[in-house]
């Protein structure tokens, strides 16, 4: 309990930087998306023409991207930019990427709150199955700092990762079905989507706010267990290598 406070302290720090001077501040937060859905509408719009309720389809997608996205980039930053505290403050190094991730899910539920106020206009149907959103959330927001922290502690050693996470982000984003539909993806490249693990958590995401179903559970199950043993061996990574962090960063 000791430690929430610090956390909570830094949480609260990153948001305040990041919207900073911002007029429209954590409103941000869902525009971004908004944004990014009116130009898929325009460059993809054809591709949906089979597709009901598209808006609804690319934008259950899109704000779990944006949380990903967000949450590791700034994430993978966060220990080489937070070199003052950690060398003045004894605070767990783990915290500064997990604070990370604090702040994006407040960014991440804001958005969630826009989306249900504005989404029943393009076919949301509100039901019993919305309720499994918390288990996935948790399950996606852990795998989401098991890849930060991993990222944030090669960083450290390896300033290229920062630089190499960024030039890959956008070709991850598009080997996941937001911006376009399966049925487009020839089947001799399925493979390569199914090596992505963003497709499963999208996936897990859609049956509730898409297509008004409980999630698979053998999946959410699988993705459960593998991102627990994901954590267990970044974690083990992290202990052996965050004692050199003072005389690296």
């Amino acid at each position: 309990m000791s430690y929430l406070t610090p956390l909570y302290a830094l949480s609260k720090r990153n948001l305040i930087l990041r919207y900073k001077h911002s007029f429209l501040g954590f409103l941000w937060g869902f525009l971004k998306p908004l944004l990014y859905l009116l130009i898929f509408l325009i460059v993809f719009g054809s591709q949906f023409t089979s597709t009901n309720d598209h808006i609804l389809y690319i934008t259950s997608g899109i704000i779990f991207w944006f949380f990903f996205a967000n949450a590791t980039t700034q994430g993978t930053h966060s220990i080489v930019q937070a070199a003052g505290l950690i060398k003045s403050i004894k605070l767990p190094t783990h915290f500064f990427p997990l604070a990370e991730i604090v702040s994006e899910f407040i960014n991440l539920f804001m958005a969630l709150a826009v989306y249900f106020c504005l989404m029943p206009a393009f076919g949301l149907q509100f039901n019993v199955h919305f309720f499994w959103l918390v288990p996935i959330v948790i399950v996606f927001a852990w795998f989401t700092y098991s890849v930060t922290l991993l990222l944030s502690c090669l960083h450290v050693y390896y300033r290229d990762v920062g630089l190499l996470w960024t030039t890959l982000q956008p070709a991850l984003f598009y080997l996941t079905p937001i911006a376009f539909t399966e049925e487009h993806i020839p089947i001799r490249f399925m493979f390569i989507i199914k090596l992505n693990p963003f497709y499963y958590f999208i996936k897990l995401f859609r049956a509730p706010l898409y297509f008004h179903t409980a999630p698979d559970l053998l999946l959410f199950a699988k993705l459960a267990m593998a991102t627990t043993l994901f954590w267990f061996i970044v974690n083990l990574l992290f202990k052996r290598m965050k004692n050199q962090f003072i005389t690296s960063i």
